[in-house]
């Protein structure tokens, strides 16, 4: 298995992995974006090219390629290389986990619905009349669950794949001793991932009458509702180019947008916005807009969300469509052009739900002011953007009438109230030395033979350089994305990955005086030690009253005194 780790960090470039699921800009010599990890503003997720290794300096999450994918992925260690290794199609010799094989059963049952619905031609016919032609069936693998088990049994047999397998990803299912899917006579959408592998599926209702209408894959380590993105694969390239992403609810109304030639855009499973769908998002981009049915409870939905996107800093815009549309029927009816125009009206969420509520409130009394009040100040004091609330709080002194300062002393104190995240608090200059080393492996065996690691304060920094030195020992050399595999505890990673990043902000000369001084500094601790040991051994011979040892202890610590003078 290490030697498809090596493979991996030699052939795949951290950029190229990350650059899919982070926006990122060139800042120096690396780049730069916003956090997948944690809620930010000013982007503090780092990605080093030359050392093939990220760092969040927010949060602190840090490490090479494989690290980025456990933790984004949710996988252990062995998932998250076999999967880079699949990706890149670096091969690999051990047998697979249950996630990639499970992720590869999904595959082939996409292949199987896909081939069942060419074969049934009613289904076709019904996709054409919304629009949908073969190159569209094809594009998004669309397919079909036959009423048919017969079907299912030869696909199990054809294609070897095992139906303990299958049935473990909770979609195929055993009755009567025979196996049928969850999905049967339903069309089939596959959702992908980012890296275009299948998770899960959704599943439409073909009858009139036949509820629900829409049914997804059981939630399992590898799928989850609340936290995918339908279409992330296809668009993410054109979301960051445009910088705003258009949300919408279905799985037809993505198909329908992105067929007319909206492109940045995004579906939820037939179901609400979430927190971490807006949190994957905001890793593209900060400008998020939502695009859901124009009625009452698409709206309401949509402003559901005021307070969410506030607290993570998005900047969200509204468009309603026009009563009695969705995004699926509009985009088949205007095309594109029409869609383009409605997606240019839209508002900032907070000004619809001003709009929203002043509809059922005039504020031409008192009463009607109070309660226009009471339903919008809580949304306006939830947003961070302290310029971006001042303009609210003055629209709400011209709206009601009420003194803005008075607002103000409503929500004094409350303000700032963000968590700051505790930074770890090692050594500052404990912390350098590893950076430095790192960055000057040739001082490596001067730290090592000098005895550095017995003046070190900090264990963490002492476990680190001890196999730092042994790396080194062993190679010659230390190349840092393999090094920091070395380290299970994420705590030390972190240390590691910090101390380059801080590192690379020292022109060359810098960081050879920081080792330098270093050296000096344990040789003057070391001398120092000597002489109050001196010192006290001299008690001891007075006390004793041992002349011959007091002399020759004076005339060592004379020598002593001496070269800590002559030290700069």
């Amino acid at each position: 298995m290490s030697s498809t780790l090596d493979v991996i960090l030699e052939k795949v470039n951290i950029l190229d992995v990350v650059s899919k699921y982070v926006n990122l800009k060139k800042r120096g010599r690396d780049f730069v974006g916003l956090c997948p990890f944690h809620s930010e503003k000013t982007p503090s997720f780092t990605v080093s090219v030359e050392k093939q290794i990220f760092y969040c300096f927010g949060c602190h999450e840090g490490g090479n390629v494989v690290n980025f994918i456990m933790k984004y992925e949710n996988m252990d260690f062995k998932e998250a290389m076999e999967s880079i290794a699949q990706e890149y199609g670096i091969p690999i010799t051990k047998e697979k986990g249950r996630r990639s094989t499970s992720l590869d059963a999904l595959g082939k049952l996409a292949d199987y619905y896909h081939y069942s619905l060419k074969e049934a031609k009613h289904v076709m016919e019904y996709l054409a009349q919304r629009g949908i032609d073969s190159a569209t069936v094809d594009e998004f693998k669309l397919g079909y669950s036959d009423k048919e088990k017969t079907g299912l049994k030869v696909f199990v047999k054809k294609l070897g794949v095992s139906s303990d397998l299958l049935l473990s990803t909770g979609i195929l299912r055993m009755k009567n001793g025979e196996f049928y899917d969850m999905f049967i006579g339903r069309l089939v959408i596959p959702i992908f991932d980012v890296n275009r592998r299948v998770i899960g599926f959704g599943g439409r209702t073909l009858e009139k009458e036949g509820l629900p209408k829409y049914i997804n894959s059981p939630e399992s380590s590898i799928f989850s509702k609340g936290t995918t993105l339908f279409g992330i694969d296809k668009t993410r390239k054109y979301i960051t180019e445009a910088n705003e992403a258009i949300v919408v609810e279905g799985y037809f109304d993505f198909i329908s947008l992105y067929r007319v030639g909206i492109k940045n855009i995004v579906a939820t499973l037939g179901t609400s916005v979430t927190e971490a769908q807006l949190q994957k998002l905001r890793t593209y981009t900060e400008n998020i807009t939502l695009m859901l049915d124009g009625d009452e409870a698409g709206i309401k939905s949509s402003l559901r969300l005021i307070n969410l996107m506030s607290q993570l800093d998005i900047n969200g815009s509204m468009v309603v469509l026009p009563e009695g549309e969705d995004p699926d029927s509009f985009a088949r009816k205007h095309g594109y052009e029409a869609v383009k125009r409605v997606v240019e009206t839209k508002k900032p969420i907070m000004d619809y739900y001003f709009d929203y509520v002043m509809a059922d409130n005039r504020l031409d009394n008192l009463e009607k002011r109070n309660i226009f009040l009471k339903s919008v100040l809580p949304h306006v004091e939830e947003i961070k953007d302290t310029i971006k609330k001042r303009l609210y709080m003055k629209r709400l002194s011209e709206l009601t009438g009420i003194e803005e300062y008075l607002f103000w002393d409503r929500i004094k104190g409350g303000m700032g109230r963000e968590k700051k995240i505790e930074e770890v608090s090692y050594n500052i200059i404990e912390k350098k030395i590893i950076g430095a080393l790192l960055e000057r492996p040739r001082m490596i065996r001067v730290f090592k033979e000098k005895g550095v690691i017995e003046h070190i304060a900090r264990e963490e920094v002492k476990e680190v350089l001890t196999v730092l030195f042994n790396s080194f020992e062993k190679t010659g050399n230390v190349e840092v994305s393999s090094f920091i595999s070395n380290f299970v505890r994420e705590d030390l990673r972190n240390l590691i990955i910090n101390s380059i990043f801080d590192a690379k902000g020292y022109e060359g000369g810098e960081l050879d005086k920081i080792l330098t001084d270093y050296l000096r500094h344990v040789e003057k601790k070391s001398v120092m030690e000597k002489a109050k040991m001196l010192t006290k051994r001299l008690m001891e011979a007075e006390k004793e009253k041992d002349e011959k040892l007091i002399v020759q202890l004076l005339e060592e610590k004379r020598r002593i005194l001496a070269f800590m003078k002559a030290k700069p």
